[in-house]
């Protein structure tokens, strides 16, 4: 079986980051070939290393290029790749015009987050417009939790019969995780990225009503545009923020934290949370699709509505121990039951062998 994976980025986040598991975890007689843009940090770079992958071409940045398109055709055809499986939005439109222009490969598309908050109302209309138009061209769509399934279909971006839910996952963590102390100050973590989905300007207002104290302090994995803006402020406001920037090691951060905090305004199935429960963080997450599916309210975390709601849950969680020793406990056994890697490989592998077969 010989599988083209397809991805407009190749910089930190939760889609390079899928395909990288992808890459480095299926089984060995899967032959792996990879298109991506060649600038991107980490994953750019690892994956010109990596000696699963038979045979790569680049293509440009969040971008569409009929120039790549046609040169893509021609790799796919030279190379007798089996099945395209492209990830995320800019990486589908590739996939599913190369099904136009090459019938007889198979298509797999996942999404990682369908938005439902745009920036205008032509930018929603568009971006409905082309995921109709482009539906009809992949054998199967994977959606990464229940509530992005239902959108797709909601939006006929995909049909019933030919959409499946794989849910992300990881390695279970070496780790033997109990949290019967807190640490002075209350941690509280968050990888992310710095960018409008994840929405770190209110993450920062909740951070703010803990300006100038020292019994909480935030601290924030991750980089993006918003970054550099956040962390000037942060010091002339006095909040109590730790900039991590990029780490190939989140789970140091994790084990060293109390909490996880999420304000994404939409999400496909996050990594982060994931990565929380499994080394049993209670988890304080906005109440959106996929954060919703991670985390039970009331169970191994609470959803929030607003700021306001955010700050009250922290501090119900930091004054009541027994509570936080039962969500902990929660974290672990959702995860476990939920969100490894072998599920999630297991339900790929079916799914491609019902393609090929």
């Amino acid at each position: 079986m010989k599988i083209l994976f397809v991805t407009v980025r190749s910089d930190f986040g939760g889609g390079p980051r899928h395909v990288d598991q992808l890459v480095k975890n299926l089984p060995t007689d899967v032959e792996i070939y990879m298109s991506y843009p060649k600038v991107g940090d980490p994953y750019a770079e690892l994956w010109k290393t990596d000696k699963r992958i038979k045979g790569t071409i680049f293509i440009p940045y969040r971008s569409f290029s009929v120039k790549a398109l046609l040169e893509l055709k021609r790799f796919v055809k030279a190379n007798k790749i089996d099945i395209i499986h492209s990830h995320g939005n800019g990486a589908g439109m590739y996939s599913r015009m190369l099904k136009v222009l090459y019938p007889k490969v198979k298509v797999v598309h996942t999404y990682h987050g369908i938005s439902d908050v745009y920036s205008s109302i032509l930018k929603f209309y568009l971006s409905k417009i082309v995921g109709v138009l482009l539906s009809p061209l992949a054998d199967l769509y994977v959606c990464v939790s229940n509530g992005e399934k239902q959108m797709a279909l909601d939006r006929r971006f995909s049909r019933s019969n030919n959409t499946v839910v794989i849910y992300n996952g990881i390695p279970a963590p070496q780790y033997d995780n109990k949290y019967e102390a807190l640490h002075s100050p209350l941690t509280i973590v968050t990888l992310s990225r710095f960018d409008y989905q994840k929405n770190m300007d209110s993450m920062y207002r909740i951070a703010k009503h803990w300006a100038g104290s020292k019994d909480v302090r935030f601290v924030w994995v991750g980089d993006g545009e918003d970054k550099t803006r956040l962390e000037q402020l942060a010091k002339e406001e006095n909040v109590p923020i730790d900039f991590v920037g990029f780490t190939t090691e989140p789970m140091k951060y994790l084990l060293s934290s109390d909490l996880y905090l999420s304000t994404s305004r939409f999400e496909g199935l996050p990594y982060g949370l994931i990565e929380a429960a499994s080394v049993g963080l209670p988890i304080v997450a906005s109440n959106v699709k996929g954060n919703n599916e991670v985390v039970k309210d009331g169970y191994n975390g609470f959803l929030f509505e607003n700021e306001t709601e955010a700050i009250k849950l922290i501090k119900n969680i930091m004054a009541d121990r027994e509570c936080y020793k039962a969500m902990s406990a929660a974290s672990m056994d959702f995860f476990k039951s939920n969100f490894t890697e072998e599920k999630m490989l297991n339900a790929l592998m079916d799914e491609y062998e019902k393609l090929i077969n």
